[in-house]
């Protein structure tokens, strides 16, 4: 593997690290450069707990995502006894995929290449003619060791979470800033909202741009939002700033990557608009007052928002696209009400449009990197603190292999 001292000089980090005032984002090639994804993947991706899935996508014993990140094969599976787990998508024995297609109602997992069975939880009940005959019955399979290598798996507030590094830390560690943050809000009372033919409400968008321009975009990015979404410039709220030039939201900008704003729900329903959609409430039964619009590092977003609220992952495919997958939830009360269906239908129409907003521009942003005109860019220190704060967290995290004997 190349690297980092290999990928970005001294010169190009010590002006990443430099005062805001001063400082420059990654070059360009960092955000299209293989090698440099690679380092990412091994030390900024997978030492990382990963949003790869939603649970309401694998809601019955026996259902099977497959699935693929930063470049990882994995399955995720309900087991019988209701308990989400994660596997590496390889069978010990013959090296191919133990699962090629997602499954609903599966008893066992059985392998397309030679046969052999596992059950839900991993283990390996039979590996028939291992010895020449069909049962395989004078076979001792814990001797064959062929189990299926499960991969640290977590679910939190719908999402199917994954560590594929080897070095994992736990889940509380690292989400902790936005438990903190969320502790006032009953989030037990977010559901999944189901559409006008029952299904959930889980879109996926793909996108031609590198993960950092997607996550730097989403929360970090407040200057943007009049410019950028429909339903922003139509409030009197937007750009967020007061007559006298201060800001009218409080940024979220923790150093682990918890990153983004909150602001009062009085300026939430002016970019919003009303619903008749039950409120979504606090602990203590009253509606929650506070939005909030934050990306926890590296590839989880949370919105929650006056009656409403979506959870988004990005999962990376190469330097320069990837898959964004979006759910919406709502108060329980609201989230299958057929009365109600009109309403959910626009709002989660209104969160995809402002998804599709800025997709359209991160994309171009990724299109732009590519030009020799300008190897980097510079930030506001009025708007792009949380900006700065990802690109010092990641040449952090890329730091770190050059001190790892893995790397």
């Amino acid at each position: 593997m190349t690297a980092l001292k290999d990928l970005l000089t001294s010169e190009e980090r010590a002006v990443i690290r430099a005062p805001i005032e001063k400082a420059r984002t990654f070059p360009r090639r960092a955000f299209f450069d293989d090698d440099f994804f690679e380092l990412e993947v091994r030390h900024a991706l997978s030492e990382s707990w990963l949003a790869v899935a939603f649970s309401q996508e694998i809601p019955d014993a026996g259902d099977i995502m497959v699935l693929n990140a930063i470049g990882y094969p994995f399955i995720v599976v309900r087991g019988a006894d209701g308990v989400v787990r994660a596997f590496h998508n390889v069978c010990p024995y013959d090296g191919c995929e133990v699962c090629i297609r997602p499954q609903q109602g599966a008893r066992t997992i059985t392998s397309p290449y030679h046969g052999w069975t596992y059950s839900l939880a991993g283990e390996l009940l039979e590996a028939n003619f291992w010895d020449g005959t069909p049962d395989a019955a004078g076979v001792d399979l814990k001797a064959l060791n062929a189990d299926l290598v499960q991969v640290p798996c977590e679910v939190w507030l719908s999402t199917v979470f994954v560590y594929l590094g080897e070095r994992p830390r736990p889940f509380a560690e690292q989400y902790r800033p936005v438990l903190e943050h969320l502790e006032k809000v009953d989030l037990e009372r977010l559901t999944v909202g189901r559409g006008e033919d029952g299904e959930p409400m889980i879109n996926s968008l793909a996108i031609k741009a590198n993960w950092k321009t997607v996550y730097e975009n989403y929360s970090p990015n407040v200057y943007h939002e009049a410019f950028v979404h429909a339903m922003y410039r139509k409030s009197p709220h937007s750009p967020r700033v007061d007559g006298e030039g201060n800001k009218t939201y409080t940024e979220i900008n923790d150093p682990s990557g918890f990153l983004g704003l909150c602001y009062d729900n009085s300026i939430g329903a002016s970019f919003y608009g009303e619903s008749d959609l039950p409120p979504v409430l606090n602990k203590d039964g009253s509606p929650n007052s506070i939005n909030t619009i934050a990306n926890v590092y590296p590839n989880w977003v949370i919105t929650v928002l006056g009656n409403a609220a979506r959870v988004a992952l990005f999962l990376p495919h190469g330097p320069e696209e990837g898959e964004q997958r979006v759910m919406t939830l709502f108060d329980r009360d609201g989230a299958s009400d057929a009365d109600l269906a009109a309403d959910r239908k626009a709002s989660r129409k209104a969160g995809l449009q402002a998804r599709q907003e800025d997709n359209y521009v991160c994309e171009s942003v990724q299109r732009a990197r590519h030009s020799p005109g300008v190897n980097s860019q510079f930030y506001s220190p009025f708007w792009d603190a949380m900006h700065y704060t990802l690109s010092n967290l990641i040449l952090t995290r890329l730091e770190e292999s050059e001190r790892s004997p893995a790397s």
